[in-house]
């Protein structure tokens, strides 16, 4: 009885701060950068209370977890013939469908004139940087286009670099290092789910992560594919306790993309679980204090990409200052970047600019449908993904000038459990839902409709 009083304190009071902190941040920008249009304050005020109606709706499961770790479940079920071959192939089908769907649409509309030009696609993409760094590395930093490079994270085009030594062909490389990860990361991810789930609720969960909006950008030069398997094979191996193995791993996920760092939320669940759960022996103790150290290699992939910048420009913080010039980009709230997001779409639709379809639209509708999906079914998740979520979606979602909604939510797979394990009892309801806004993106993106 007395637990039950203390966690019910404990919710009240972390909801009043959370409450109070969201609170404060929205009145202080209202009032001193107040949006022009009241729809644009009535969208960036509902995205604030959706994401306090999660982190309040989603906190008892934190507490629970902290003061009493439920014990893992053994698995009983053992993984069906040819499982991670099913996992692969579904990944390999969606790579085809996505690259002969984008082909395709570039074919019939006149874009391009032969298959082969259709894969241009990726020019004007960050694809061109990523394929430059592979190529020259950082080094060649002598104008202010080539300066810019420096935003981009060295994970992905490492990778490319090292099939360039056996590869010569530039754009093959920048493809392999795409579709070879993707492909990997569907077994991984089929393991990683199988701790918890069954055969079939982990290959919907899969097929799910296929169909997200912006499923397309697995089939490009870009660092998305890696970023799943490097994330998706840190937390497995820390679920099957080799956290030396973890840390290098989410490490190198921190490597390809900054979002890596976050890593250290679901990581730090996992191992209170395993520590307050396993038995209390001096040698148990002090290995889970390595294990604990060993989840600090995680952000030495942030150190790493500082320190190379400052080895080129003498400031580790260099990057922020290429962003904030180029892409005016730097860290803010992300009910703010919903409030200029909905100004965007309102003055791209009274303009016919097709930019409302290919960006804005797309931005919010990830979005506020990440947030309700959250709501409806952040509490099924393992407490270590649903505290991942408000820490990813605010530093995702917190861009001031955000362009890659889409793209960047694709790839936190929390998002395919919590659409499984909505209420619906007829699961295809959700790929009939999911497949045509996903072809929608594709098609878009291949028009080059401003997806970025």
């Amino acid at each position: 009885m007395i637990g039950k009083i203390r966690q019910a304190w404990a919710e009240v009071l972390f909801s009043l701060l959370a409450a109070g902190g969201l609170a404060a941040a929205f009145f202080s920008w209202h009032s001193h950068h107040p949006p022009q249009q009241t729809a644009d304050t009535v969208c960036a005020a509902l995205s604030a209370l959706l994401f306090l109606a999660v982190l309040i709706r989603l906190l008892p499961g934190w507490i629970k977890e902290i003061r009493n770790p439920a014990q893992d479940k053994q698995k009983t079920e053992d993984n069906p013939q040819y499982a991670h071959l099913k996992a692969l192939g579904l990944f390999f089908l969606c790579l085809l469908l996505q690259t002969a769907l984008a082909s395709g649409v570039r074919l019939i509309t006149r874009y391009d004139t032969d298959f082969w030009a259709t894969f241009r696609i990726y020019v004007g993409l960050d694809a061109n940087s990523y394929l430059s760094i592979a190529k020259e590395g950082y080094a060649h930093l002598s104008s202010a286009g080539e300066r810019l490079h420096l935003v981009f994270f060295p994970g992905y085009p490492l990778l490319t670099g090292l099939f360039m030594m056996v590869i010569p062909n530039q754009v093959l490389c920048g493809f392999l290092a795409a579709w070879l990860p993707f492909l990997a990361s569907g077994p991984v991810l089929y393991d990683l789910l199988r701790l918890d789930y069954g055969h079939k609720e982990t290959m919907r969960i899969l097929i799910l992560f296929c169909l997200a909006p912006a499923s397309v950008f697995y089939a490009w030069p870009m660092s998305e594919s890696l970023f799943v398997l490097c994330a998706a094979g840190c937390l497995y191996l820390a679920r099957t306790r080799r956290w030396f193995a973890a840390g290098i791993v989410g490490m190198l996920a921190a490597f390809t993309r900054s979002l890596g760092g976050l890593l250290l939320v679901p990581l730090a669940f996992e191992w209170w679980r395993q520590f307050r759960t396993e038995n209390r022996e001096l040698r148990a103790v002090k290995q889970s204090v390595r294990d604990a150290c060993c989840m600090l290699l995680v952000p030495m992939g942030l150190v790493l990409y500082l320190y190379i910048n400052f080895i080129y420009t003498g400031n580790p913080f260099m990057f922020i200052q290429y962003q904030n010039s180029n892409w005016y980009q730097h860290l803010s709230w992300f009910f703010i970047t919903a409030s200029t997001q909905a100004d965007y779409a309102a003055g791209a639709l009274l303009n016919g600019e097709q930019s409302f379809w290919g960006l804005w639209l797309p931005n919010l509708a990830v979005g506020f449908s990440s947030l309700l999906l959250m709501l409806a079914s952040g509490k099924k998740l393992r407490p270590g993904y649903s505290a991942w979520f408000p820490f990813y979606f605010a530093v995702s979602y917190g861009a001031s000038w955000l362009l890659s909604g889409p793209r960047y939510m694709a790839v936190f797979f929390p998002l395919a459990i919590a659409a499984e394990t909505l209420p619906i009892k007829r699961k295809w309801i959700l790929y009939v839902i999911a497949l045509p806004v996903t072809a929608a993106y594709t098609v878009m993106f291949a028009l080059r409709m401003s997806v970025w």
